[in-house]
């Protein structure tokens, strides 16, 4: 009788270390992983609510007062919500960190193969043509001559940052990349409606369609790279007769 009360107590002793019993269903297991993953830490979930709440005090405060110091503070305050946010780079950072990309990310995102989450560095030809304008002529991109009624598609996957009206450029889309680089694509004729603000798209998604060009035999659309807050020229990234 004693061996078999020792084997019991061994039996639940074992158990005890890798989780614990529920007496209506199965061993439960905790995953160590989740239990140390920082959305899943209670400690550090309380201490960044109450940074945000205390961040966030210290911003109305600022903002209530008035006078030199307060001033410099609010216009550093102004600048860094008027820069841009870069979604394609918080998104890498994130799952080079913790191996999960974040829940609020597009569900079709997180249901790609771990293949598809390796960020091309290259980026492709939006749309079949020649160089029309060249950089040198316009500044900040090129305007390319395509066939009527073309497609242009991104040239490198991305989150859309910017599709609407740009004055001068008619109907733009501007797309996000992770390594802080932009891709605009201007001039054009229409935006498919399946381009909304903030959605992230692959690389050859279509954006809409190329604007007539004069006479109305031929299409044409403007593209431009911009990177650390300066257009370069597109030429030498993608190859464009």
């Amino acid at each position: 009788m004693k061996n078999r009360a020792d084997e019991i107590r061994k039996k639940y002793g074992d158990l005890s270390k890798k989780g614990s019993v529920n007496e209506k269903g199965p061993l439960i297991v905790r995953d160590e992983n989740e239990k140390n993953h920082p959305l899943f830490n209670r400690h550090a979930l309380l201490m960044q609510i109450m940074f945000s709440i205390i961040l966030f005090l210290i911003v109305g405060i600022i903002f209530k007062n008035h006078g030199e110091q307060t001033a410099k503070a609010q216009n550093f305050i102004k600048h860094i919500y008027e820069e841009e946010f870069h979604f394609a780079a918080a998104k890498d950072w994130y799952e080079n960190q913790f191996g999960k990309p974040l829940a609020l990310l597009p569900k079709d995102k997180l249901q790609n193969s771990p293949n598809s989450e390796k960020v091309s560095e290259v980026y492709a030809v939006p749309a079949d043509g020649k160089v029309y304008e060249t950089f040198t002529t316009n500044g900040k991109g090129i305007i390319i001559e395509t066939g009527k009624n073309e497609s242009v598609e991104t040239a490198k996957e991305g989150y859309i940052v910017f599709a609407g009206k740009k004055e001068d450029l008619g109907f733009t889309v501007i797309i996000q990349h992770s390594d802080e680089q932009e891709s605009w694509y201007g001039d054009l004729k229409e935006i498919d409606k399946s381009i909304k603000l903030y959605n992230y798209v692959d690389s050859g998604t279509r954006l809409g369609k190329v604007s007539e060009n004069d006479g109305g035999k031929t299409g044409k659309f403007y593209f431009a790279i911009k990177k650390d807050k300066s257009f370069i020229d597109p030429s030498k990234v993608i190859d464009i007769d």
